[in-house]
Protein backbone atom coordinates (compact mmCIF):
# COMPACT_ATOMS: atom_id res chain seq x y z
CA UNK A 1 0.00 0.00 0.00
CA UNK A 2 0.99 3.76 -0.71
CA UNK A 3 2.07 5.51 1.62
CA UNK A 4 0.09 9.25 1.62
CA UNK A 5 1.27 12.39 1.87
CA UNK A 6 -0.30 15.18 1.41
CA UNK A 7 0.27 19.30 0.20
CA UNK A 8 -2.27 21.94 1.09
CA UNK A 9 -1.84 26.06 0.39
CA UNK A 10 -1.65 28.53 3.33
CA UNK A 11 -4.25 31.12 1.92
CA UNK A 12 -4.35 34.21 3.50
CA UNK A 13 -2.20 33.27 6.62
CA UNK A 14 -4.66 30.77 7.44
CA UNK A 15 -2.53 28.19 9.71
CA UNK A 16 -5.68 26.39 11.00
CA UNK A 17 -7.21 25.49 7.49
CA UNK A 18 -4.62 24.53 5.59
CA UNK A 19 -3.35 21.64 9.23
CA UNK A 20 -6.79 20.42 9.08
CA UNK A 21 -6.89 20.15 5.61
CA UNK A 22 -3.49 18.56 5.15
CA UNK A 23 -4.29 16.00 7.77
CA UNK A 24 -7.59 14.92 6.54
CA UNK A 25 -6.30 14.36 2.99
CA UNK A 26 -3.22 11.91 4.71
CA UNK A 27 -5.92 10.27 6.18
CA UNK A 28 -6.95 12.22 9.77
CA UNK A 29 -5.93 12.15 13.19
CA UNK A 30 -8.69 9.76 15.01
CA UNK A 31 -7.57 6.57 14.19
CA UNK A 32 -4.30 7.40 16.14
CA UNK A 33 -5.24 9.69 19.02
CA UNK A 34 -7.84 8.33 21.39
CA UNK A 35 -9.53 9.83 24.38
CA UNK A 36 -6.66 7.75 26.59
CA UNK A 37 -3.80 9.10 24.01
CA UNK A 38 -0.57 10.97 25.84
CA UNK A 39 0.55 13.25 23.18
CA UNK A 40 3.24 14.99 22.27
CA UNK A 41 3.69 18.15 19.47
CA UNK A 42 6.62 18.43 18.55
CA UNK A 43 8.08 21.46 16.72
CA UNK A 44 11.47 22.42 15.96
CA UNK A 45 13.17 25.04 17.66
CA UNK A 46 17.09 24.99 17.18
CA UNK A 47 17.94 28.71 16.13
CA UNK A 48 17.28 31.78 18.36
CA UNK A 49 14.79 33.22 15.58
CA UNK A 50 11.44 34.66 15.45
CA UNK A 51 8.34 32.87 14.52
CA UNK A 52 7.91 33.61 10.68
CA UNK A 53 11.52 33.47 10.00
CA UNK A 54 11.78 30.18 8.22
CA UNK A 55 14.37 29.26 10.79
CA UNK A 56 12.31 27.76 12.83
CA UNK A 57 8.63 26.56 12.83
CA UNK A 58 6.10 29.21 12.54
CA UNK A 59 4.02 29.01 16.12
CA UNK A 60 0.91 29.61 14.04
CA UNK A 61 1.32 25.93 12.20
CA UNK A 62 2.38 24.25 16.07
CA UNK A 63 -0.96 26.13 17.13
CA UNK A 64 -2.92 24.81 14.39
CA UNK A 65 -1.56 20.94 14.86
CA UNK A 66 -2.42 21.78 18.79
CA UNK A 67 -5.44 22.83 18.59
CA UNK A 68 -6.82 19.32 16.12
CA UNK A 69 -5.15 17.55 18.86
CA UNK A 70 -6.94 19.05 21.71
CA UNK A 71 -10.17 18.44 19.41
CA UNK A 72 -9.89 14.66 20.19
CA UNK A 73 -10.28 15.33 23.93
CA UNK A 74 -6.96 12.58 24.33
CA UNK A 75 -5.28 11.77 27.91
CA UNK A 76 -2.92 14.75 27.41
CA UNK A 77 -0.93 17.14 24.89
CA UNK A 78 1.69 18.84 25.76
CA UNK A 79 4.35 21.10 23.34
CA UNK A 80 8.46 19.58 23.67
CA UNK A 81 11.45 20.65 22.86
CA UNK A 82 15.20 20.45 23.28
CA UNK A 83 16.78 22.75 21.32
CA UNK A 84 20.56 22.45 19.86
CA UNK A 85 23.14 22.03 22.51
CA UNK A 86 26.29 22.75 20.17
CA UNK A 87 28.95 20.73 18.56
CA UNK A 88 30.96 23.33 16.09
CA UNK A 89 28.80 25.63 18.22
CA UNK A 90 27.60 27.34 21.54
CA UNK A 91 24.62 25.62 23.36
CA UNK A 92 21.05 27.19 23.15
CA UNK A 93 18.66 27.88 25.74
CA UNK A 94 15.16 26.13 24.75
CA UNK A 95 13.50 27.75 27.91
CA UNK A 96 14.75 31.43 25.95
CA UNK A 97 13.45 30.14 22.48
CA UNK A 98 10.46 28.49 23.97
CA UNK A 99 9.57 32.28 24.69
CA UNK A 100 11.00 33.91 21.74
CA UNK A 101 9.63 31.84 19.50
CA UNK A 102 5.88 32.63 20.67
CA UNK A 103 5.57 28.60 21.48
CA UNK A 104 5.20 28.65 25.26
CA UNK A 105 2.33 31.84 24.61
CA UNK A 106 1.03 29.21 22.55
CA UNK A 107 0.93 26.97 25.24
CA UNK A 108 -0.83 28.91 27.53
CA UNK A 109 -2.83 30.15 25.35
CA UNK A 110 -4.18 26.51 24.84
CA UNK A 111 -3.63 25.49 28.35
CA UNK A 112 -1.22 22.79 27.51
CA UNK A 113 2.32 22.49 29.72
CA UNK A 114 5.96 23.06 27.27
CA UNK A 115 8.45 20.55 28.24
CA UNK A 116 12.00 21.45 27.80
CA UNK A 117 13.35 18.00 26.59
CA UNK A 118 16.90 18.98 27.28
CA UNK A 119 16.14 18.96 30.94
CA UNK A 120 13.82 15.23 30.59
CA UNK A 121 14.99 12.70 32.73
CA UNK A 122 17.28 10.46 30.56
CA UNK A 123 15.80 6.76 29.83
CA UNK A 124 18.41 4.63 27.90
CA UNK A 125 16.95 2.98 24.47
CA UNK A 126 18.68 -0.08 23.34
CA UNK A 127 20.22 -0.07 19.49
CA UNK A 128 19.87 -3.64 18.34
CA UNK A 129 22.32 -3.59 15.36
CA UNK A 130 24.15 0.00 16.22
CA UNK A 131 26.05 1.57 13.64
CA UNK A 132 27.63 4.35 15.84
CA UNK A 133 25.53 4.52 19.41
CA UNK A 134 24.69 1.17 20.96
CA UNK A 135 22.33 3.36 23.75
CA UNK A 136 20.24 6.38 22.89
CA UNK A 137 19.70 8.72 26.17
CA UNK A 138 15.74 9.87 24.95
CA UNK A 139 13.59 12.29 26.86
CA UNK A 140 11.21 10.30 29.09
CA UNK A 141 8.39 12.54 28.13
CA UNK A 142 8.81 11.11 24.00
CA UNK A 143 9.15 7.19 25.68
CA UNK A 144 6.23 7.65 27.88
CA UNK A 145 3.72 9.14 24.94
CA UNK A 146 1.41 7.47 22.60
CA UNK A 147 1.59 9.79 19.85
CA UNK A 148 4.57 12.04 18.59
CA UNK A 149 3.74 14.56 16.07
CA UNK A 150 6.92 15.94 14.43
CA UNK A 151 6.31 19.39 13.06
CA UNK A 152 9.41 20.54 11.58
CA UNK A 153 10.37 23.55 9.45
CA UNK A 154 11.25 22.76 5.80
CA UNK A 155 14.86 23.08 5.94
CA UNK A 156 18.18 22.26 4.17
CA UNK A 157 20.81 20.88 6.66
CA UNK A 158 25.15 21.79 6.68
CA UNK A 159 25.53 18.63 8.14
CA UNK A 160 22.81 15.92 6.33
CA UNK A 161 21.72 18.18 3.38
CA UNK A 162 17.97 18.36 4.79
CA UNK A 163 16.31 18.51 8.18
CA UNK A 164 12.49 17.68 8.34
CA UNK A 165 10.20 15.72 10.52
CA UNK A 166 12.64 12.24 11.15
CA UNK A 167 15.86 14.91 11.97
CA UNK A 168 13.35 16.86 13.94
CA UNK A 169 12.78 14.28 16.26
CA UNK A 170 17.03 14.49 17.15
CA UNK A 171 15.40 17.39 20.17
CA UNK A 172 14.22 14.73 21.94
CA UNK A 173 17.38 13.32 22.84
CA UNK A 174 18.25 14.52 26.68
CA UNK A 175 20.62 17.36 26.56
CA UNK A 176 23.90 16.63 25.68
CA UNK A 177 23.24 13.30 24.39
CA UNK A 178 23.25 15.04 20.95
CA UNK A 179 26.35 16.34 21.02
CA UNK A 180 27.38 12.72 21.67
CA UNK A 181 25.89 11.49 18.80
CA UNK A 182 28.10 14.30 16.45
CA UNK A 183 31.04 13.04 18.52
CA UNK A 184 30.64 9.24 16.76
CA UNK A 185 29.14 10.50 13.22
CA UNK A 186 26.05 12.35 12.89
CA UNK A 187 24.88 10.28 10.35
CA UNK A 188 25.23 6.76 11.19
CA UNK A 189 23.74 8.21 14.65
CA UNK A 190 20.69 9.28 12.86
CA UNK A 191 20.12 5.99 11.30
CA UNK A 192 20.56 4.07 15.08
CA UNK A 193 18.24 6.30 16.46
CA UNK A 194 15.63 6.11 13.64
CA UNK A 195 16.07 2.54 13.70
CA UNK A 196 14.11 2.87 17.66
CA UNK A 197 12.22 5.49 17.32
CA UNK A 198 10.27 8.04 15.09
CA UNK A 199 7.27 9.93 14.87
CA UNK A 200 3.82 8.94 14.75
CA UNK A 201 2.98 11.32 12.08
CA UNK A 202 4.34 14.29 10.65
CA UNK A 203 3.01 17.83 9.87
CA UNK A 204 5.12 20.14 7.94
CA UNK A 205 5.26 23.57 7.81
CA UNK A 206 6.68 25.02 4.72
CA UNK A 207 5.34 28.50 4.91
CA UNK A 208 8.58 30.05 4.73
CA UNK A 209 11.84 27.52 4.17
CA UNK A 210 15.54 27.56 4.91
CA UNK A 211 18.06 27.00 2.00
CA UNK A 212 21.70 27.43 2.86
CA UNK A 213 22.84 27.92 6.28
CA UNK A 214 19.71 29.66 7.30
CA UNK A 215 20.34 33.03 7.17
CA UNK A 216 17.90 35.53 7.79
CA UNK A 217 16.28 36.88 5.59
CA UNK A 218 18.54 36.26 2.72
CA UNK A 219 18.19 32.37 2.97
CA UNK A 220 14.51 32.34 3.46
CA UNK A 221 11.63 31.10 0.87
CA UNK A 222 8.38 32.07 0.41
CA UNK A 223 6.65 28.55 -0.13
CA UNK A 224 3.47 28.32 1.58
CA UNK A 225 2.54 24.95 2.15
CA UNK A 226 1.28 22.56 4.78
CA UNK A 227 2.39 18.91 4.21
CA UNK A 228 0.94 15.93 6.39
CA UNK A 229 1.75 12.15 6.73
CA UNK A 230 1.13 8.92 8.59
CA UNK A 231 4.78 7.51 7.65
CA UNK A 232 7.52 10.53 8.33
CA UNK A 233 9.83 8.95 5.94
CA UNK A 234 7.56 8.97 3.32
CA UNK A 235 6.71 12.94 4.12
CA UNK A 236 10.34 13.99 3.76
CA UNK A 237 10.76 12.06 0.64
CA UNK A 238 8.27 14.65 -0.36
CA UNK A 239 9.75 17.53 2.17
CA UNK A 240 12.94 17.13 -0.19
CA UNK A 241 11.84 16.95 -3.67
CA UNK A 242 9.95 20.30 -2.22
CA UNK A 243 13.47 21.59 -2.41
CA UNK A 244 15.03 20.09 -5.36
CA UNK A 245 16.58 17.50 -3.40
CA UNK A 246 17.06 13.81 -4.07
CA UNK A 247 16.42 12.09 -0.78
CA UNK A 248 19.45 9.86 -1.61
CA UNK A 249 21.95 12.08 -1.14
CA UNK A 250 20.42 12.65 2.42
CA UNK A 251 22.15 9.60 3.88
CA UNK A 252 20.33 8.48 6.56
CA UNK A 253 17.14 8.77 4.37
CA UNK A 254 19.23 6.75 1.95
CA UNK A 255 19.75 3.98 4.04
CA UNK A 256 16.17 3.56 5.77
CA UNK A 257 14.60 3.61 2.35
CA UNK A 258 16.83 0.84 1.80
CA UNK A 259 15.35 -1.43 4.34
CA UNK A 260 12.20 -4.30 3.80
CA UNK A 261 9.26 -2.68 3.92
CA UNK A 262 10.26 1.06 3.68
CA UNK A 263 9.31 3.31 1.37
CA UNK A 264 11.71 3.02 -1.75
CA UNK A 265 11.17 5.81 -4.13
CA UNK A 266 8.11 8.13 -5.22
CA UNK A 267 6.63 4.70 -6.45
CA UNK A 268 5.80 3.93 -3.09
CA UNK A 269 3.89 7.62 -1.89
CA UNK A 270 1.03 8.90 -3.00
CA UNK A 271 1.07 12.91 -3.18
CA UNK A 272 -2.52 14.40 -2.60
CA UNK A 273 -3.89 18.04 -2.42
CA UNK A 274 -1.58 20.50 -4.11
CA UNK A 275 0.69 19.57 -7.27
CA UNK A 276 4.23 18.52 -5.70
CA UNK A 277 5.51 19.47 -9.65
CA UNK A 278 3.91 22.95 -9.45
CA UNK A 279 5.42 23.60 -5.91
CA UNK A 280 9.04 22.25 -6.18
CA UNK A 281 11.51 24.89 -5.97
CA UNK A 282 15.51 24.60 -6.35
CA UNK A 283 17.08 25.15 -2.47
CA UNK A 284 20.77 26.24 -2.49
CA UNK A 285 22.42 23.57 -0.91
CA UNK A 286 23.94 24.27 2.75
CA UNK A 287 27.12 22.80 1.64
CA UNK A 288 27.74 25.07 -1.24
CA UNK A 289 26.87 28.18 0.76
CA UNK A 290 29.46 26.91 3.65
CA UNK A 291 32.43 26.49 0.63
CA UNK A 292 31.95 29.62 -0.49
CA UNK A 293 34.02 30.69 2.66
CA UNK A 294 36.96 28.69 0.99
CA UNK A 295 36.65 30.08 -2.41
CA UNK A 296 40.45 28.21 -2.78
CA UNK A 297 39.55 24.84 -2.22
CA UNK A 298 37.70 22.70 -5.07
CA UNK A 299 35.42 19.94 -4.34
CA UNK A 300 34.48 17.82 -7.21
CA UNK A 301 31.70 15.70 -6.40
CA UNK A 302 29.99 13.65 -8.40
CA UNK A 303 26.33 11.63 -8.02
CA UNK A 304 26.41 9.90 -4.94
CA UNK A 305 28.02 12.94 -3.11
CA UNK A 306 25.49 12.19 0.22
CA UNK A 307 25.03 14.15 3.34
CA UNK A 308 27.29 11.31 5.01
CA UNK A 309 30.48 12.63 3.45
CA UNK A 310 29.33 16.35 4.00
CA UNK A 311 28.82 16.31 7.71
CA UNK A 312 32.28 15.08 8.20
CA UNK A 313 33.91 17.79 5.50
CA UNK A 314 32.17 21.22 7.12
CA UNK A 315 34.19 20.46 10.42
CA UNK A 316 37.48 18.80 8.98
CA UNK A 317 37.68 22.28 6.38
CA UNK A 318 36.87 24.73 9.14
CA UNK A 319 39.37 23.57 11.65
CA UNK A 320 42.03 23.15 9.21
CA UNK A 321 41.51 26.55 8.15
CA UNK A 322 41.27 27.81 11.86
CA UNK A 323 44.53 26.07 13.01
CA UNK A 324 46.42 28.28 10.59
CA UNK A 325 46.42 26.59 7.46
CA UNK A 326 44.25 28.16 5.41
CA UNK A 327 46.84 29.60 2.66
CA UNK A 328 48.06 25.79 2.38
CA UNK A 329 44.14 24.45 1.54
CA UNK A 330 44.69 27.05 -1.87
CA UNK A 331 44.19 25.00 -5.00
CA UNK A 332 43.15 21.56 -3.02
CA UNK A 333 41.22 19.47 -4.58
CA UNK A 334 38.36 17.15 -3.29
CA UNK A 335 36.87 14.25 -4.80
CA UNK A 336 34.06 13.37 -3.07
CA UNK A 337 31.02 11.24 -4.59
CA UNK A 338 32.25 9.03 -7.02
CA UNK A 339 33.20 11.99 -10.09
CA UNK A 340 33.67 10.78 -13.36
CA UNK A 341 35.88 12.59 -15.89
CA UNK A 342 38.04 14.16 -13.29
CA UNK A 343 41.54 16.08 -14.53
CA UNK A 344 44.21 15.10 -11.29
CA UNK A 345 46.54 18.04 -10.50
CA UNK A 346 47.91 20.11 -7.69
CA UNK A 347 47.28 18.40 -4.40
CA UNK A 348 44.03 16.05 -4.22
CA UNK A 349 42.70 14.10 -1.37
CA UNK A 350 39.79 11.31 -2.17
CA UNK A 351 36.87 11.13 0.42
CA UNK A 352 34.63 8.14 1.08
CA UNK A 353 34.36 4.53 -0.39
CA UNK A 354 32.43 5.31 -3.82
CA UNK A 355 35.14 7.34 -4.62
CA UNK A 356 37.93 4.96 -4.36
CA UNK A 357 38.23 4.51 -8.05
CA UNK A 358 41.11 7.54 -7.12
CA UNK A 359 42.65 5.78 -4.26
CA UNK A 360 46.01 6.25 -6.32
CA UNK A 361 45.14 10.19 -6.82
CA UNK A 362 46.19 11.11 -2.78
CA UNK A 363 45.09 10.50 0.54
CA UNK A 364 42.39 9.12 0.95
CA UNK A 365 39.19 8.42 3.95
CA UNK A 366 37.83 5.65 3.66
CA UNK A 367 34.53 4.84 5.25
CA UNK A 368 30.92 5.54 4.31
CA UNK A 369 30.31 7.90 5.87
CA UNK A 370 34.18 8.16 6.98
CA UNK A 371 35.21 9.46 10.28
CA UNK A 372 35.63 13.06 11.17
CA UNK A 373 39.06 12.67 11.92
CA UNK A 374 40.02 10.66 9.10
CA UNK A 375 39.51 13.16 6.64
CA UNK A 376 40.45 15.77 8.74
CA UNK A 377 44.29 13.75 8.57
CA UNK A 378 44.22 13.17 4.83
CA UNK A 379 43.67 17.12 4.18
CA UNK A 380 46.70 17.31 6.36
CA UNK A 381 48.45 14.92 4.89
CA UNK A 382 47.94 16.49 1.01
CA UNK A 383 48.63 20.04 2.11
CA UNK A 384 52.00 19.15 4.77
CA UNK A 385 49.55 20.63 7.46
CA UNK A 386 50.34 19.23 11.82
CA UNK A 387 46.63 16.82 12.13
CA UNK A 388 47.52 16.42 15.64
CA UNK A 389 47.90 20.96 15.60
CA UNK A 390 44.50 20.98 13.69
CA UNK A 391 42.80 18.54 15.91
CA UNK A 392 44.47 20.56 19.26
CA UNK A 393 42.59 23.79 18.26
CA UNK A 394 39.32 21.88 17.11
CA UNK A 395 38.91 20.40 20.47
CA UNK A 396 39.77 23.78 22.20
CA UNK A 397 37.83 25.63 20.43
CA UNK A 398 34.56 23.26 20.97
CA UNK A 399 35.49 22.93 24.92
CA UNK A 400 35.74 26.62 25.14
CA UNK A 401 32.20 27.02 23.43
CA UNK A 402 30.55 24.21 25.13
CA UNK A 403 32.16 25.40 28.57
CA UNK A 404 30.91 29.30 27.92
CA UNK A 405 27.05 28.15 26.78
CA UNK A 406 26.53 25.17 29.41
CA UNK A 407 24.13 26.67 31.76
CA UNK A 408 22.09 27.01 28.23
CA UNK A 409 21.24 22.95 27.85
CA UNK A 410 20.05 23.13 31.44
CA UNK A 411 17.65 25.78 30.62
Amino acid sequence: MKQRVSITRIANCDFDSAVREAVELAGGLPELVKRDSKVVVKPNLARRALSGSGAITDARATEAVTRLVLDLNPASVVIAEGTAVGYDDGALSTEEILSMSGTRAVAQRLGVPCVNLNCDEPVAVEVPEPRAMDRILVAKTILESDVVISVPVLKTHNRTNATISLKNMWGCLVGTEKRAGHMLGINNALVDYFSVLRPSYAVIDASVAMEGLWRSPEDARMVGLILAGRDALAADVVGCALMGIHPYSVFYLRELMARPGEVRDFSDIEVVGESLEAHAQQFRPAFDVFMDRYPNVRIVAGPSFCGGCVAELVSAVRYVHDAGYGESMKDLTILVGAPEGVEIEGAVVVIGECSAVYEESGPMALGCPPAEDDVLTVICDAIGADASLVMTVRDENRRRMWDATSENVKG
